[in-house]
């Protein structure tokens, strides 16, 4: 890796590279042959399943017990809230004291909470105050593990295999996606929402059982004589400074509040537009689901594609599917078309996360993925309560059409900065 950067954070003009493409290609055997990866990667998948299960049966569970569908957007609130708020801290954690530590702990706490929660349910107990404290403990736990989890390929791999890597986590959580409503079906029919509590937190069991046993490569933390205050400021310092960063982030902004927040929120009201049944929702699912593991598996495979031209080009698939749903969703062709287009944009977090993991240093990765986390969900609350409220006045359509137009001139404005240039010079 060849790197010039500014006592500010800024990349040199034309003058980044990484040595992962053309000449050091990586196979999925090199990958799969290294123990501690699989150990690392196996646990989290199994995590992933666990959670794709618990997702389900706690939507059941707050629909069985409130009637409402207002209330499950609580619960999903009352679960991002502490992901904003505590995700700078999670993150100068992450970088101070040992991420493998880190993660088993988090893993640990998520696993003894759910299975608390399995008692509860097993006892006939279960209320929704009980399932909104859940949200929040397990969405408390995510602002420590996120920051942590995304910056292990570091820990464990070389460089020129991050892309690979992260190519097999996005994989393999689209598979959990898929899978886990198919487990937390047949474990709901056996025992009802506590056995599938308890395999949720079964899995979180494995993940940190798997943690405890990857071995990770030594690294040096941030200096404990620094005060939290000082490290966290030390992660945003980094990220305002870094143009890439910033458009990077910027980006995902616009994507979430504008693109998926009202994807997730109205796709049920566009099949019924469209003459569907939960049927066409759930073969609708499928699809996106899985345009979403073959466009990761596919990113993983292309050899020194350009980073930000990537990028962008992911970023409009995801305007130009609420473009498509906007204008066009009343037809069950398009729906089929608008939703592969998400699935595709989806694969973006594959090439951010890349290029996070070779771009910034060590000893502040955890830092600035946390400071991404945060801003890039600072509006998803918002943007799922607006899209529900203006759909209601303005219709599905206005939204998805605005929301995917000004995704799209987002992607082109980006496109005329500098920044896309350099980052085209990475090939990672």
């Amino acid at each position: 890796m060849s790197e010039s950067t500014g006592g500010d954070g800024q990349l040199g003009v034309g003058t980044l590279t990484l040595s992962s493409g053309e000449n050091a290609p990586t196979t999925s055997r090199s990958l799969l042959g290294q123990r501690n990866f699989v150990v690392f990667w196996l646990g989290q998948t199994v995590s992933k399943l666990g959670n794709g299960a618990y997702q389900v049966a706690l939507g059941w569970s707050v629909y069985q017990l409130t009637g409402s569908s207002a209330a499950m957007g609580v619960v999903l609130a009352l679960n991002v809230l502490p992901q904003v708020i505590f995700a700078l801290v999670g993150g100068a954690v992450a970088d101070r004291l040992s991420r493998r530590r880190v993660i088993i702990l988090s893993d640990s706490a998520a696993a003894l909470g759910v299975g608390i929660l399995a008692g509860l349910a097993a006892a006939d107990l279960l209320s929704l105050p009980i399932l909104m404290a859940a949200a929040v403990l397990l969405g408390t736990v995510s602002a420590f593990y996120g920051p942590a989890y995304a910056a292990m390929n570091r820990e464990l791999l070389d460089q020129n295999e991050f892309r690979k890597a992260n190519s097999f986590f996005s994989a393999s959580g689209s598979l959990a996606r898929l899978v886990g409503p198919m487990l937390a079906a047949g474990a709901y029919a056996l025992g009802g929402a506590e056995c599938v509590f308890a395999i949720n937190a079964a899995s979180f069991a494995i993940a940190a059982a798997a943690m405890t046993a990857t071995k990770t490569s030594r690294r040096s933390p941030t200096n404990p004589s620094q005060g939290v205050r000082r490290e966290l400021a030390g992660g945003w310092a980094y990220t305002r400074k870094t143009p890439w960063l910033v458009v990077i982030i910027a980006v995902s902004l616009v994507a979430n509040i504008l693109c998926l927040a009202p994807y997730s929120v109205l796709l049920p009201a566009l099949v019924r537009l469209a003459d569907g049944d939960i049927g066409t929702l759930s073969l609708l699912t499928t699809v996106e689901i899985a345009v979403v593991l073959l466009g990761a598996l596919i990113i993983g495979r292309l050899r020194g594609i350009k980073a930000g031209t990537a990028l962008l080009l992911l970023a409009s698939s995801l305007g130009l599917g609420a473009l498509v749903l906007g204008t066009l969703g009343s037809h069950l062709a398009m729906l089929f078309i608008g939703v592969m287009l998400f699935g595709a944009g989806l694969s973006f977090d594959v090439v951010e996360n890349t290029l996070l993991q070779n771009l910034v240093p060590e000893h502040l990765l955890s830092r600035v993925y946390s400071v991404n986390m945060a801003i890039s969900y600072s509006l998803l609350p918002l943007g799922y309560a607006f899209s529900g409220l203006i759909a209601g006045h303005l219709g599905p359509a206005f939204v998805l059409t605005t929301g995917g137009t000004l995704m799209l001139l987002t992607c082109g404005c980006a496109a005329l900065t500098p920044v896309i240039k350099r980052l085209d010079s990475v090939r990672c």
